[in-house]
């Protein structure tokens, strides 16, 4: 049963301990030195606003705030050993916020009404690889700041320098994505390559302000080792383009990069939305450049090839097949190259190919589990060119393979020379839609009669 408390009408002035959940629907205020300790959910249906106090966010067990009204806290701590809050309301932070353990989860689809708000003076302290904000934070003033973005267990900040106005506000998050999957990676002038393992979203939401961009890098970033040719880079609704290099700090283990020229001159950018590392030589080895990946129709087979640019801590390829582009399973397995900053072209057949419309895709994996895919391929497949039917090798000792279409294939029979039909006690070692393969090494010698549906053929056994 699920216990709740409801506060109608409430000023604390102490400190109180809430393990249920606690549901406002009155007015409820922190005063002085007030603290609250939160174990459970946290719905704000009234007025909670004007706090003095400090709300804490403790326990093991998920917790989720939620609601009509946005909470507005001055002081917040989260303090969370495990499991994380889910935010499905807007939380106000007017003072401090402390991460001191967990994470603070939003949906970014609904960044319009679920995310962090600091307002004009507000701060935060801790903000670490496992306490920060899997989500949107707005920021709402005429300070510098450094928002305390993550995924995946990453801290991965992107900065602004001071706005304009109080009043202006800019939101933002980070995603340990692709940004070519979202986009794509048409580069603009003065730019190699973009990274293909991350992005922020950085929207000026409120005022005018033009405000210089500041990205981090880490080790989840694929790879930073020329730190001067690292650029700010920006999607403009067509391509990326470069924001610059206005100056570097820490180094190529983790750093920064904000925009601007000459990489130590920052410079403020007025276009918003996504950001990206790039970098302006081939240096910088962000992504597995993956040149092309091509699956098409060989005759009976289907060849599919791919070629990388560059390539770093990749361990190896999965090519994947699809009939319905959803549903994939492995075909074949390709060791990568590790690390190299040279072209290399691999390549593999399906010698099984599916009857009619397949669906191709390859996967990159890192030493470290990390994983990309690549665009799908769709090659259709409707039978062989011609109905003829191939046997080989033709005679043969052990093992024979027969090619045609589906349906020469479908309901084949094997005789033997006394004219009886063995087909059900000839072991198959690989069936696909256009290929049998055989095992006649148990048979004794002589000659045995293939039947298929327009054709049949003498198969020769020798000892």
């Amino acid at each position: 049963m699920k216990t709740s408390i409801k506060i109608m009408l409430a000023s604390l002035f102490f400190t109180t301990h809430s393990i249920a959940q606690m549901q406002n629907n009155g007015n409820f205020r922190l005063h002085n030195d007030a603290t609250i300790r939160l174990l459970g959910n946290f719905t704000n249906n009234g007025s909670f606003n004007n706090n003095l106090g400090t709300v804490h966010l403790v326990g093991t067990n998920a917790q989720t705030f939620d609601g009509n009204n946005p909470i507005q806290v001055l002081n917040f701590e989260i303090n969370k050993s495990s499991n994380v809050l889910q935010l499905d309301n807007e939380l106000q932070v007017f003072g401090n916020l402390v991460f001191s353990n967990g994470i603070i989860l939003s949906d970014t689809m609904d960044m319009a009404t679920e995310f962090v708000h600091f307002v004009d003076g507000s701060s935060y302290t801790n903000a670490s690889d496992v306490s920060h904000i899997d989500g949107v934070i707005r920021k709402t003033g005429n300070d510098a700041f450094v928002f305390p973005t993550g995924d995946n267990n990453y801290l991965r900040t992107i900065g602004i320098s001071a706005p304009s106005n109080t009043t202006d506000h800019f939101t933002a998050y980070y995603t340990e994505t692709n940004p070519n999957w979202d986009y794509n990676n048409t580069i603009g002038n003065g730019l190699d390559h973009i990274s293909s393992c991350e992005y922020w979203i950085l929207n000026r939401t409120g005022g005018s302000s033009a405000v210089e961009v500041t990205l981090s890098w880490a080790s989840n970033s694929c790879g930073v080792d020329t730190l001067c040719d690292l650029r700010v880079a920006h999607w403009g609704g067509t391509m990326w383009t470069s924001e610059g290099n206005g100056g570097i700090s820490g180094s190529e283990i983790a750093g920064t990069v904000v925009s601007g020229s000459n990489c130590n001159t920052p410079a403020a950018v007025a276009n918003f939305s996504p950001f990206t590392l790039a970098s302006t030589s081939d240096y910088n080895i962000l992504p597995i450049e993956l040149v092309f990946f091509e699956a098409q129709r060989c005759d009976d087979e289907v060849c599919v090839a791919w070629e990388t640019q560059t390539e770093i801590n990749n361990d190896y390829f999965t090519v994947e097949r699809s009939s319905d582009a959803i549903s994939f399973e492995e075909i074949a397995r390709v060791s990568g190259a590790g690390n190299s900053s040279f072209p290399i072209t691999y390549g593999i057949i399906d010698d099984n190919p599916l009857e009619g419309i397949s669906y191709y895709r390859l996967r990159q994996t890192d030493f470290d589990g990390k994983e990309s895919l690549s665009d799908i391929r769709a090659v259709e497949f409707n039978g062989l060119n011609n109905e003829e039917v191939l046997v080989f090798p033709n005679p043969t000792s052990d093992f024979i393979t027969i090619k045609g279409n589906a349906q020469e294939l479908e309901n084949y029979k094997i005789f033997s020379m006394l004219g009886l039909d063995i087909t059900n006690i000839i072991k198959v070692v690989n069936q696909g839609s256009f290929r049998v393969e055989l095992d006649f090494s148990a048979l004794p010698a002589g000659v045995y009669t293939l039947i298929t549906e327009t054709s049949s053929h003498k198969i020769h056994k020798q000892d």
